[in-house]
């Protein structure tokens, strides 16, 4: 049997040379490859958004807490954030997101992720949003380093 029309193949100089047990593997090692290539390109965005969509409680709470706050920090570890961006605080309102009753943060009319927003402390520390109020999230520092102050 031949098996024309592999690149792989024609590079390799096997073209037509491969055995049937040669070309069913061949074709499994493609079909994990492409699930591992897919699986990747889809867990990405599972650290991106941890705490943008919460329960009502947990949005009312947030809201609620920074209410009486002049400015946030955003960073986001996981990303590999180089630095985090300051925002002065206008407005804060919890708001139903839209999507399987969960809901959302928005500061200054915008959406935003619990787990990268850290708020100064009494102590002039800044403290991550969601670890203050108890909601889980992954690779996320408590505080920021002392040289973002």
């Amino acid at each position: 049997m031949t098996f024309s029309g592999c690149r792989v193949c024609q590079l390799f100089g096997a073209e037509g040379k491969l055995s049937q047990k040669s070309r069913e593997l061949f074709t499994v090692m493609k079909k994990v490859f492409i699930g591992i290539v897919v699986g990747a390109l889809l867990a990405i965005p599972i650290f991106a958004d941890q705490a943008a969509y919460v329960s009502r409680a947990q949005a009312e709470k947030a809201a609620a807490f920074l209410k009486d706050k002049k400015e946030i920090r955003h960073y986001c570890a996981p990303c590999d954030d180089k630095g985090d961006r300051v925002e002065a605080i206008e407005s804060v309102d919890a708001v139903d997101a839209g999507y399987q009753g969960y809901w959302e943060v928005k500061v200054n009319g915008k959406g935003v992720d619990l787990a990268y927003v850290y708020f100064k402390t009494k102590k002039g520390k800044w403290k991550n949003l969601a670890k203050e109020l108890d909601i889980k999230v992954k690779d996320v520092p408590k505080h920021l380093p002392d040289s973002a102050d």
